[in-house]
Parts: structure tokens; C-alpha cells; sequence
């Protein structure tokens, strides 16, 4: 039986970012992505070259042609999600002691999006009291997680700038573009704690088919058992979050929405 045609798989990832109904930029779909901007200006050059993808000559966004606009990728489903990922997520959390959560943006209009959504959660190791956190909102701006999301979901850029017009602070709105730019960067976020977040966190995208981002995956404990001195990701924890969020995309990818 033929494999998957990995073009194929980055040509659809592209359209379904481009569903969301908003014009993207080359340098935005490369970095949601994780592609190079030569790889998807090649991809994006064939979709107009057949009618499925337009151009804003003064822009330079590209946008799925009229005749196209009509197929919407079917909206995720938060309980599927969650029962595809209930194994991964509860051995993320039985293997690093901590506590872990896949994290979702609402289905809804990017300017209306004001935080995330807890689609799982599980309890870290500790004695201390605790308490489940699903269908709970998240700090976009606050929590690894939600900063996750900001960098590479494919509404992450809306959200992010409606976010930012709503910012009173410009010194608070510029850390939180330098920490998204800096998250899309390294392909990881971390939190430390800071506007009444508990402990530190860190956080790593969840992709579904083609490489689009649908979720974040991430863990919380104290700083000493998340972060480096330097305030980077334990590579110990990044590691084991790395092959949580790879299983968990699989699983979520066994079947379509």
C-alpha cells in the first residue's frame, strides 16, 4: 500500500490555514509551518498556478480563491481530542511528576478570542491540593501554553494582534511579541510564573494532518524542576514533552475531524 505524498500533506496544511479566512504572508504560513520559506513559496506558486489560492497584489497575503471558499475544514472536536489524547497526556504527567495540559483556542472569530481553553488536564505528583482544570480558561499571554499557541496556531497571529490593540501597557505588549517571536523561534514557550500563574510551565505544539497546529502540550511544576537557571526548558523535560506532543499528534491524526 503507497505511503503518504508529503507534498500533498503541506499543500492541504497551507489550505487549512488559509480556511481560517484570513490572509497569511509567506514568513507567517513558513513559521506556523516549522517549513522553510523556499519549501512553501513553491507550494503556495502551484495553488495559484490552479485556482485554489489568491494573491492580494497589494498585500502579498495569500487567501483561498472564491471557488474554493465554500470547502471549510470541519472545526476539531474538544471530547474527540480529548479521548485521542488521554493516554499521552496522563504518561506526560506519570513520567515527569508534573502537572500536564493539552490546551485549545475556542471556535470562534480571532478578535473575540480573549484565552484559551483546557481540553485536558492532569494532576502533577504532589501532595499539595489540587484541582481539575478541564474546560478551564488559560492566559494567553501568561502561560506557556497560550503563548504556544500565539506563535504557531493557524489563527495565532489575529489573536495575537487583537490581544495587543486590547494591551494598555506598550512596554507589556511588547515583551509579549518578543516572547511569541522568541516561542516561534525555538518551537517551545516557557512561563515563569509571573500574573498569577502557579510555578513555571512549559509548552510544545501538537500538529494534526499536514503539520497545522491544533493544540499546545504542556507541564507545570516549580521553576527548579521546569526551567534551566538560564530560564530555558530543562532538556530532561523538553525531551519527554517532545515525544508526549508527537504521540499525541499521531493519535489525533489516526482519523480525520
Amino acid at each position: 500500500m503507497p505511503g503518504r505524498v508529503q507534498s500533498v500533506e503541506r499543500a492541504a496544511a497551507i489550505l487549512r490555514l488559509l480556511a481560517a479566512g484570513h490572509g497569511r504572508v509567506l514568513g507567517d504560513l513558513s513559521g506556523a509551518l516549522g517549513l522553510s520559506k523556499s519549501t512553501v513559496h513553491g507550494i503556495l506558486r502551484t495553488l495559484v498556478e490552479v485556482g485554489f489560492v489568491e494573491q492580494d497584489p497589494a498585500s502579498g497575503a495569500y487567501l483561498l480563491a472564491a471557488e474554493v471558499l465554500g470547502d471549510r475544514s470541519k472545526p476539531m472536536d474538544i471530547n474527540e481530542m480529548r479521548s485521542r489524547a488521554t493516554n499521552w497526556v496522563d504518561g506526560l504527567a506519570a513520567r515527569t511528576r508534573l502537572a500536564a495540559r493539552l490546551v485549545v483556542l475556542p471556535e470562534t472569530e480571532p478578535t473575540e478570542i480573549t484565552s484559551g481553553l483546557t481540553a485536558h488536564h492532569v494532576f502533577s505528583a504532589s501532595p499539595a491540593p489540587q484541582r481539575v482544570e478541564i474546560g478551564d480558561e488559560v492566559d494567553l499571554a501568561a502561560t506557556a501554553e497560550g503563548k504556544m499557541l500565539l506563535a504557531l496556531s493557524p489563527i495565532g497571529g489575529q489573536v495575537l494582534d487583537s490581544l495587543l490593540r486590547a494591551e494598555r501597557s506598550a512596554k507589556s505588549g511588547d515583551r509579549l511579541r518578543d516572547d511569541v517571536t522568541l516561542t516561534r523561534s525555538r518551537g517551545y514557550a516557557v512561563d515563569t510564573g509571573g500574573s498569577g500563574t502557579d510555578g513555571a510551565g512549559v509548552a510544545v505544539p501538537v500538529r494534526s494532518h499536514g503539520g497545522t497546529v491544533v493544540a499546545s502540550l504542556g507541564v507545570r511544576g516549580s521553576t527548579e524542576q521546569v526551567l534551566t537557571p538560564a530560564r530555558s526548558a530543562r532538556k530532561d523535560v523538553l525531551r519527554t514533552l517532545d515525544e508526549a506532543a508527537r504521540g499525541t499528534s499521531h493519535a489525533l491524526m489516526s482519523k480525520r475531524w
